[in-house]
């Protein structure tokens, strides 16, 4: 039973403070907003033409993401502002010591910033919080946004590339001589003395860090264009800047690393054999594999003519040099499958082609089969031509009925008699003229025949062995090979070169 009133006793105690302690503060808000005759259409300063001064603070919660193609950047943020009204000011003796007040932000006069460089048409913040009154008349407005602006892109050095964008803060309704933004003020050290803050504020616990982009330099500064009169809200304003530098890995390695390599790819195409008919196929496939990566990259990129970045400069110059590669296979295939019975090579290609550049670009001939050493006799090689001969010398001796039945004749073991010519070597003319009309046709046969077998031995040895022609594309093939590995590497060195003199050339301005 005592326990049981105990508990109601701390019960109605609570409840009394409660019901006490929101008393004191209803009190607080009469006192402010009715008695005082509180209006928030007017600025809160004693005299008119004193600026209201207005001290503006960004807190970075989240870079979400930055959209190359639509330049647009998302950020979660905390809009911090603070302004004094002696209005809003109070004796905290007078009213139960109540130091802060707590009241929705469409009770109290308001500077009305805006984010200009919005991109989606949303000007204001996305959740109207309370807003925090001090007896001092200090008023305390930190509401949350996300917000989407318009950062213009640079690709120039795409992926290694560098960002600047930035958010920038202005009055809707009033100008410079209504209000004075300023960057929030804060004590330095144990001097109490204050300074700017002149960049975001960034909270190590609350943030989120971004995948792709890192956060290098975030600072801060007010703007005045003096162009325009003061009274214009384009006078001032309050921006803050994110320079933002891209994290690469990524793209190296699904997009820079596999374009190096189908770029070296396309040298395998001099080491392919002609005769295995895969040059072109190889090199127009690295041809189409190029083209692929840049219709990538292409899409990754805002659609703008101001600026073409390294990498597709990269591509196109490979792509090109490629296009080169399956014209310059067309010719050394076209030279390579010449037959010496359609195409015969003049002395002056013979001269460039054989003599001069091969010496140019240290290429080893090939080696001829040298030569036996000459005895003083010379050698006598067999050849149809000569039965040939003595077969006409023989026809032209023997009778038709010699040749007819002289193996007959020596069966029978009859002794073979001399014909007329042997017997008589003064026979007519007539009768010779006639025994060689008709051999005549046999001879020309066997002419011909001896004289086509010559061709084709001579045509299957030079088609064999190392022909000038075959040469004359090697020659093609080494210079194009020597001349690609050139172009290479040049583009290589001066696209690491223009990213580190990029580089150097922001962390010179940053360090200014």
């Amino acid at each position: 039973m005592e326990q049981i009133w105990i508990c109601f006793t701390l019960l109605s105690a609570i409840c009394i403070q409660g019901a006490f302690s929101e008393s004191e503060e209803e009190e607080l808000l009469n006192y402010l907003f009715v008695k005082k005759g509180y209006r928030k259409d007017l600025r809160p300063v004693e005299e008119i033409d004193k600026p209201v001064d207005v001290y503006v603070a960004l807190m970075l919660s989240n870079l979400i993401s930055l959209k190359e193609a639509d330049e647009t950047l998302s950020t979660n943020v905390w809009v911090e502002q603070v302004w004094y009204d002696r209005r809003l000011s109070w004796n905290e003796s007078e009213f139960y010591d109540i130091n802060i007040l707590r009241v929705p932000p469409d009770m109290v006069w308001q500077p009305q910033l805006v984010l200009e460089n919005n991109n989606n048409g949303n000007f204001e913040v996305a959740y109207y919080c309370n807003v925090l009154i001090e007896s001092s008349g200090r008023v305390y407005w930190l509401p949350p946004a996300i917000y989407q602006t318009s950062c213009s892109i640079n690709v120039n050095y795409f992926p290694f590339d560098w960002q600047n964008c930035s958010l920038k803060f202005s009055s809707l309704n009033y100008n410079a001589k209504e209000i004075n933004l300023q960057l929030r003020k804060d004590p330095e050290g144990e001097t109490e003395r204050e300074y700017y803050v002149e960049w975001i504020i960034i909270d190590p616990e609350g943030f989120t860090e971004n995948g792709e982009w890192e956060i290098v330099h975030i600072p801060a500064k007010k703007n005045i264009d003096r162009s325009v009169s003061p009274e214009s809200n384009k006078y001032q304003d309050i921006t803050f800047y994110l320079l933002i530098e891209r994290k690469p890995l990524f793209y190296i390695i699904n997009i820079l690393a596999p374009c190096v390599l189908i770029a070296l790819m396309a040298n395998l195409v001099f080491y392919l054999p002609a005769d295995s008919g895969e040059k072109m196929t190889l090199s127009i496939s690295v041809l189409l594999a190029q083209a692929v990566f840049l219709l990538l990259i292409s899409q990754r990129l805002p659609e703008t003519s101001l600026a073409i970045p390294l990498i597709s400069k990269y591509l196109m110059f490979i792509m090109v040099l490629v296009t080169i590669v399956v014209v310059s296979c067309v010719i050394v295939l076209n030279i390579h499958f010449r037959t010496p019975s359609t195409h015969i090579m003049s002395e002056k290609m013979k001269e460039v082609f054989l003599n001069k550049l091969p010496r140019i670009l240290h290429m080893s001939m090939p080696a001829e089969s040298d030569p036996e050493p000459w005895n003083g006799v010379l050698q006598r090689r067999s050849s149809s031509v000569g039965y040939i001969v003595k077969a006409e010398e023989y026809f032209c001796v023997k009778s038709r009925s010699e040749l007819m039945f002289e193996k007959q004749s020596e069966r029978h073991g009859l002794t073979s008699r001399a014909t007329p010519a042997r017997a008589n070597p003064m026979r007519t003319d007539n009768s010779q003229d006639q025994l060689f009309g008709e051999i005549k046709p046999a001879v020309d046969g066997a002419n011909f025949i001896v004289k086509h077998m010559r061709d084709k031995n001579d045509y299957s040895e030079e088609k064999d062995n190392c022909t000038p022609k075959e040469v004359c594309s090697l020659v093609l093939l080494s210079t194009e090979l020597q001349e690609r590995k050139k172009a290479c590497f040049s583009s290589c060195v001066d696209g690491i070169f223009s990213v580190h003199g990029y580089n150097g050339e922001i962390q010179e301005s940053l360090s200014k």
